[in-house]
Order: structure tokens, then C-alpha cells, then sequence
């Protein structure tokens, strides 16, 4: 059999067509690699679309369960007003009457004793109707120069026969502190703070009530000997209809917190070694044309 043997020519051609292979397979290397680049950014935009899907459907989903809890609750706001304003004047006259008949019993003890408690019924009765309608309608606060002093005092007196006779009395500072404040908001905000305070101490303890100014801001400290707030409901106390007690509705500290809110102020729950430790903080506050003075 007789070979025949290529010359140069053909394996120039060879050659060229080996190098044209050769760069063809490059191309093809480089477009496939560059294929599977955009299939895995394509399905990392794939994967982050439907997370953001599944985050937007759960967002909705919230937002849903919010806006039908909140129709529920201004329902009910509505529904407790109007029971609020229909129980106060019967109230009013009870308390009244109430009044009387201790005055008419000084000489009989166990009498007297039975209307006392009475009394400190209805009084809780007028302190749940207040907070009642105030959570309903918090009125824009009408702001005037207020002795702090004499604004605890008020609101001790108010709150004196809802506590106990073991529950002794701290004050310190503000006997000459006069602040812009609007003076029936701050005493629902004391009235609130006291009576959890006699509440959670029951029989015995001590309420601390401290007050302190500077150029910048006025504080009031609120503090009691009880057994204090569980870390686990120290985010929520604030939260309307949250209560962990038999009784109560479950919005003194909501409306106190809006009350202040409404003085560009803020109420905090602070850690304390003993019972709890409610701080108000009232920034200062110049005199608007209109105001009074």
C-alpha cells in the first residue's frame, strides 16, 4: 500500500483549521460560562422576588389583622363612652350621698366602716369611667403655669381613700417647681400612677413621689415598695386593654402615656432594686400667644 505524505500546504491547513477549532471552543466555553452566570443571578433574583413576595403577603396579612383589630377597638371606645357618660351621673350622686351618710355615722364605727368601702367603690367606679373616656377622647392639653407641688397634693388628696392606711407617703423635692403644663392631664397621669402603685403594694409599703427640674425638662418619679413588673410584661403594660389584674380595664397607663405624649413628654417604666419605678419627663415649654400665663 503506498501512503501519500501531505506537503506544507495541507498542514497549514490543518493547522488553521485546528486554531479556528480551537478558538471556536474558547467562544463556547466563555458564552456557556457566561450562560451560567445569568441562570444563577437569575435565580437569586428569583429567590429574593418571592421572599419579597412571601414578606409583602405577610405584611398584608398583618396589616389586615390590624386594621380589623382597630375598627374593633374604636368600636369599643365608642361603646364605652357612651356607657361611661350614662354611669358617671348616677355615680356622682352615689358619691354624694355616700359623703353624707359617713358624716352621719362618725358616731357608729362599723357603720361608718361599711361606708367607707362604699365610698372606695364608687371611687374606683369614677376612676375606670374617667380613664374611660378619656382613652375615648384625649383632649388637646390647655397648657398654664402649675405649682407641681400643689398639683401632688390635689391629686393625693383625690386618691387618699384608695389607699391603704399601711401605705406610707415619700415626697422629695418640688416644693418650689412651677412648670407649663396643663393641670387636669397630669393629675389623671398621677391619679393612674398612685393608685397602681397602692394596688400593687396592697396593705403595706412605701410610695416615693420625687420631683426634679432643671432649665431643660421637668421629672417626676413615681416609685413603690411592691413586688414590681415581670420583665415580660414590661412591653406591653403600656398597650391599651392590657391588664394583669382581676379588675381594671386595662387602660390607666395607656391614657396616662398619651397624656403626657400630648406635652411632647414621655412616661417610662425604669429598672428599680424594688417594686416599680414610673418616670415622667415634661420638656419646657415658652408661653404661645393665646395661652394662658
Amino acid at each position: 500500500m503506498t501512503y501519500q505524505v501531505a506537503g506544507k500546504p495541507e498542514i497549514a491547513e490543518l493547522h488553521a483549521a485546528f486554531e479556528v477549532f480551537t478558538a471556536a471552543t474558547a467562544s463556547l466555553e466563555r458564552e456557556y460560562q457566561l450562560l451560567r452566570e445569568q441562570a444563577e443571578e437569575l435565580r437569586r433574583q428569583l429567590a429574593e422576588k418571592h421572599v419579597a413576595l412571601m414578606t409583602s403577603l405577610e405584611r398584608q396579612r398583618r396589616l389586615e389583622l390590624q386594621t380589623l383589630r382597630q375598627s374593633k377597638l374604636a368600636a369599643m371606645g365608642e361603646m364605652a363612652a357612651t356607657l361611661a357618660h350614662e354611669v358617671r351621673n348616677p355615680l356622682g350622686g352615689m358619691e354624694l350621698c355616700t359623703g353624707l351618710l359617713i358624716d352621719e355615722l362618725r358616731e357608729q364605727p362599723s357603720g361608718r366602716r361599711l361606708a367607707e368601702q362604699i365610698a372606695r367603690g364608687i371611687q374606683d367606679l369614677n376612676h375606670l369611667v374617667g380613664n374611660m373616656l378619656e382613652y375615648g377622647q384625649l383632649r388637646e392639653p390647655v397648657f398654664a403655669q402649675v405649682s407641681v407641688d400643689a398639683l401632688i397634693d390635689d391629686s393625693l388628696a383625690m386618691i387618699g381613700p384608695a389607699l391603704e392606711t399601711g401605705v406610707a407617703i415619700e415626697r422629695v423635692g418640688g416644693r418650689d417647681v412651677h412648670w407649663r403644663i396643663d393641670r387636669g392631664l397630669l393629675t389623671q397621669v398621677l391619679l393612674n400612677l398612685v393608685r397602681n402603685a397602692g394596688q400593687a403594694m396592697g396593705d403595706r409599703g412605701t410610695l416615693r413621689i420625687e420631683v426634679g427640674a432643671d432649665a431643660r425638662e421637668l421629672c417626676i418619679v413615681v416609685a413603690d415598695s411592691g413586688p414590681g413588673i415581670p420583665a415580660s410584661e414590661r412591653e406591653t403594660i403600656f398597650d391599651s386593654f392590657f391588664t394583669t389584674k382581676q379588675r381594671g380595664t386595662g387602660l390607666g397607663l395607656a391614657v396616662a402615656r398619651a397624656a403626657v405624649l400630648a406635652h411632647a413628654g414621655t412616661l417610662a417604666l425604669e429598672p428599680s432594686s424594688e417594686g416599680a419605678r414610673f418616670v415622667i419627663r415634661i420638656p419646657v415649654r415658652r408661653p404661645d400667644a393665646g395661652e394662658s400665663r
